[in-house]
C-alpha cells in the first residue's frame, strides 16, 4: 500500500508540473493601450474695461486691465495689450462698455478720433431727427438701438380717394400712414448711452434712415405733424401700406355724423290734427282739435 500511494503522488506531482507548464505557455501576453493627453488649451491676453465706458470718454490706463484668455477665443477686434490699445494715440469709446467686457476696436475711435454721430451710422444711411414729446415720444420709453415706425397725420382732403370716402364728416380727411418703417434709433435727446433704460422724456429722436427715407421725413414736417411707434425687439415684419382715415373705423364715425348734420338741418315737423264731429240738434259739425303726443292720461 505504501509503494502504490508513493506511485500515485509522483503521478500527480508528473501532472501537476506539466499542467503548471501549459498554463504559463499559454498565457496572453499583456497589451500597451496609450491613453491620448487632453490638449491644454494655449492662453493669451486680452485687454478688458476696469470700469464702466460710456460715449464720447476717452480712453485711459486706469480704466483697462490684462486678463488669459483662450487664443483660440479671442473675439474679433479684440486688443491683446494696454500698449496696443494706445500704441497709436487715444482712443475714444463710441458704444458703452461694462465693467470685464473685452473692449473691441468696433466700439472705438480711430486713434486720435473723436466720438460723432457719424461714426454710429451703418454705410450708406443718413442721421435725421424728429421733434417729439411725451405722446409722439411714446412715453420716454425709446431709447437708442430701439426699432421704429414714422408715421404721419395730416389733412389729406386734397387727395380724391380720402374725399371720397369722407362722407361729409366733420374732421374725416385726417389721415395717418407709415412715412418710414423699421428705423433705428441712434440717440434720444443730445444722449447716445444704449444702456440707459429708464424712461426719459425728451425733445428730439435721432433716426438712422435711407437717403429716400430722408427726403420723406423732411417733407412730412413739413405737411403734417410725426410720432414715433415702437416696435417690438423680435419684430422685422412690415408695417404695412395704405392711408388710415375715418372711414377704415367701419364708416360709423362718419355715418354719424353726417346723420347728426342732416338731423340739425332738416325742417321740423307740424302739430298732428285729428277731426272730432260735435252733433247739436240735429246739425253735425267738424272740428280739428291737436292730436296729444305721448301715451293717454289715466282716467282712474
Amino acid at each position: 500500500m505504501i509503494g502504490i500511494a508513493a506511485v500515485f503522488g509522483a503521478i500527480s506531482i508528473f501532472a501537476a508540473d506539466l499542467w503548471v507548464k501549459s498554463a504559463a505557455s499559454q498565457r496572453i501576453d499583456p497589451i500597451e493601450v496609450s491613453v491620448p493627453v487632453p490638449d491644454v488649451p494655449k492662453f493669451n491676453t486680452i485687454v478688458i474695461a476696469s470700469a464702466p465706458l460710456r460715449f464720447g470718454m476717452e480712453l485711459d490706463r486706469a480704466q483697462l486691465t490684462e486678463i488669459p484668455w483662450p487664443q483660440d477665443n479671442l473675439p474679433e477686434g479684440a486688443f491683446g495689450s494696454i500698449d496696443e490699445v494706445l500704441a497709436d494715440g487715444s482712443r475714444v469709446v463710441l458704444s458703452p462698455i461694462e465693467t470685464s467686457e473685452p473692449v473691441l476696436l468696433a466700439k472705438l475711435s480711430g486713434a486720435n478720433g473723436r466720438a460723432t454721430l457719424s461714426n454710429l451710422l451703418s454705410p450708406g444711411m443718413r442721421a435725421v431727427t424728429i421733434k417729439t414729446d411725451e405722446i409722439a415720444g411714446v412715453g420716454g420709453f425709446i431709447t437708442p438701438g430701439d426699432r421704429v415706425d414714422i408715421m404721419l397725420t395730416r389733412d389729406a382732403g386734397a387727395i380724391q380717394e380720402v374725399s371720397q370716402n369722407a362722407s361729409g364728416a366733420s374732421g374725416s380727411t385726417i389721415t395717418t400712414e407709415v412715412v418710414v418703417e423699421n428705423a433705428k434709433v441712434l440717440t434720444v435727446g443730445q444722449g447716445a448711452d444704449e444702456r440707459q433704460t429708464s424712461p426719459q422724456v425728451v425733445g428730439s429722436v435721432t433716426v438712422e434712415v435711407s437717403v429716400d427715407g430722408a427726403n420723406k421725413i423732411a417733407l412730412a414736417r413739413n405737411v403734417g405733424s410725426l410720432s414715433l411707434s415702437l416696435r417690438s425687439s423680435n419684430d422685422a415684419s412690415a408695417a404695412g401700406d395704405g392711408i388710415t382715415t375715418i372711414s377704415s373705423f367701419g364708416g360709423s364715425v362718419a355715418a354719424g355724423a353726417s346723420a347728426l348734420i342732416e338731423s340739425m338741418t332738416a325742417e321740423p315737423e307740424g302739430p298732428k290734427f285729428k277731426t272730432v264731429i260735435v252733433t247739436r240738434g240735429m246739425q253735425p259739425q267738424a272740428y280739428q282739435v291737436v292730436q296729444p303726443q305721448g301715451p293717454r292720461p289715466s282716467t282712474n
